[in-house]
Order: C-alpha cells, then sequence, then structure tokens
C-alpha cells in the first residue's frame, strides 16, 4: 500500500545512515514539530519505504515518539528485544541500497475515562493505542490481504535468517562480556 492512500497520518521526518558508532540510523526529524514528537499521547507508527508501506507499530510510551524511536535507533546498545533489532538493520540495508526510509505517525486526542485502581475508581484522561494500532493493521490486512512486509508476527513469517543469527551473536558477545 503507498502513503498517499492513508488519509490519517503525518510525516515527521525519515531514517538517514550514521556516520559512526554502533549505531547505523538515526532520525531527522521535520522542524516544528517538537510539541508533536515530545506529546505522550498514544500513536501509531509507520514506516514507509520509497513510499511503500513497510511497517506499522504503535506506542503509548512516554517521552512521545521521540522516545519510541529511540528503541530503533540505538538497537546496536544495550539489551535490544529481536523486532528492533532485526528493523534497524532493515532500514540500514534499505538505506545503504539506496531508498528512503519515512517516518509517519497518526495521533488521536487523549479521552476523559473511567479508570479502576485497587482502592478508588477515578476519571482521568487516557490515551489509549492498541485500538488505533489494530485499527490501522485491519484496514491495511483487509485492502491488500497481508500485513506490511515488516510486520513478521502479524504475518506469521520468520525474520531474515541473516539478521537472526546477527542478533543472536549480539547477543552472544554480550552475554559472554558480562560474565567475564
Amino acid at each position: 500500500m503507498h502513503i498517499s492512500e492513508v488519509k490519517t497520518a503525518i510525516k515527521i521526518g525519515k531514517f538517514v545512515l550514521r556516520d559512526k558508532g554502533p549505531n547505523l540510523i538515526q532520525v531527522q526529524y521535520l522542524p516544528g514539530l517538537d510539541n508533536l514528537l515530545n506529546d505522550d499521547s498514544g500513536r501509531v507508527y509507520i514506516f514507509v519505504e520509497d513510499g511503500i508501506i513497510k511497517k506499522i507499530g504503535g506506542s503509548q510510551q512516554a517521552g512521545g515518539i521521540k522516545a519510541t524511536l529511540s528503541f530503533y535507533e540505538n538497537a546496536q546498545q544495550g539489551s535490544p528485544g529481536r523486532p528492533r533489532f532485526i528493523l534497524h538493520h532493515l532500514i540500514a540495508n534499505s538505506l545503504r541500497e539506496g531508498h528512503r526510509v519515512e517516518i509517519y505517525m497518526i495521533t488521536s486526542p487523549k479521552i476523559t475515562a473511567t479508570v479502576k485502581g485497587l482502592f478508588s475508581i477515578r476519571q482521568m484522561k487516557i490515551a489509549s493505542f492498541k485500538e488505533m494500532e489494530n485499527l490501522c493493521k485491519k484496514e491495511y490486512f483487509d485492502q491488500e490481504n497481508k500485513y506490511p512486509d515488516w510486520n513478521f508476527q502479524e504475518n506469521r513469517k520468520d525474520y531474515p535468517r541473516e539478521l537472526e543469527e546477527k542478533y543472536q551473536r549480539y547477543h552472544g558477545k554480550r552475554i559472554a562480556r558480562r560474565s567475564r
């Protein structure tokens, strides 16, 4: 599916290759979006390669979309999860091949809802992203009869073998260093 078909997303930036360091990619945000980039409202993010949607994900992480994307940017340090480690490499490989990888985002306003705690019930502003993410994936699937290529889990597909092996080696080295 081409991103031009999507009516609710806005472009917030693009991935670029880094010149040095353990991480291969970084985000270049469009100017003038600071309030939006740090907003804690739930969000759906879309990775787009040359106009084609490759990944749909969602987050409600504190720190806004910048915090969410930092996990993709810094996936060659610490203890990254398999999906972000592999996506980091897929994006880097795509950029090396001369493709453009852009980032789009969809947000919804916070709404007031009844929230139960251990001892009380309160009216609070909430920003649920999961329903929004699921609707985006469903609409994509309904049109394409599959999920975006980089939504491996939803497509019930294995990660590329060479990137899975790279992930295993990375964690093997990390564990070896910690046990010294």
